[in-house]
């Protein structure tokens, strides 16, 4: 009996062990925005996925944050990213919800606010089904519709943090892939099981883009215009 439970203890470990901070690398694009679409902040993708997700084991979590700002008081009501996927002998895209969260800086200009997650100024809990995900090239983007607008103040330096939430076993790690060169502060990662204490520097930014979708717009409004007329 005892046996079988180091046999037990030592392949958990194992398995675990092979938790990395980072995933392989891609370059470019095949996305290309719509007529509709105004691209308010862009970072395409250029590296290696960043690990970022929500295991399932308490102290395997994960996040990877990047920052912007903008001159002038903006809206926006769409975002994208790009999303990677190792360790895994799954079908990739991985299915499972997805976790926005937006913080203030922390006042440095060089992290965002502390305590992860808690401390975020709003957040998308994204269930299964409410994002869309497609492949390009070696990656994913995603794509995520606001379902309501969101206001960025002029001058103020913000931070995303995007991750996916499914356990390591038998799915394997998901990462928000980086994008060179990055703008502002470089993106920051948070992985405690590896000696990465939230938030620690990394040498790129994360990709993604903001996004004013003006169809997204016109249905907003021709349904409020529907809504007051009953």
């Amino acid at each position: 009996m005892k046996l079988v439970l180091c046999l037990l203890v030592l392949a958990v470990s194992l398995s675990m062990a092979s938790v990395t901070a980072n995933g392989e690398g891609t370059s470019s694009t095949n996305w290309v925005p719509t007529d509709a679409e105004t691209i308010l902040w862009e970072q395409v993708q250029t590296g290696f996925a960043q690990a970022s997700q929500n295991f399932d084991e308490a102290e395997y979590d994960a996040g990877v944050a990047d920052d912007f700002m903008f001159p002038t008081t903006t809206v926006c009501n769409k975002i994208k990213w790009w999303g990677g996927y190792w360790n895994t002998s799954e079908p990739v895209p991985i299915i499972g919800p997805a976790e926005i969260y937006l913080y203030l800086d922390d006042g440095t200009g060089l992290s965002p606010t502390i305590p992860e997650h808690t401390s975020a100024i709003q957040s998308w809990i994204i269930p299964v089904g409410g994002y869309d995900e497609v492949a390009d090239l070696d990656n994913f983007l995603c794509t995520y519709e606001f379902p309501e607008w969101v206001v960025f103040e002029a001058n103020v330096t913000y931070w995303v943090e995007i991750r996916k939430a499914y356990a390591f076993s038998p799915y394997g790690q998901y990462g928000f892939v980086a994008s060179e060169p990055g703008f502002l502060a470089p993106c920051v990662q948070g992985f405690p099981a590896l000696a990465l204490d939230y938030w620690t520097p990394l040498d790129a930014g994360a990709a993604f883009v903001l996004i004013w979708d003006d169809a997204l717009a016109l249905d907003a409004s021709t349904w409020g215009d529907i809504k007051t007329i009953f």
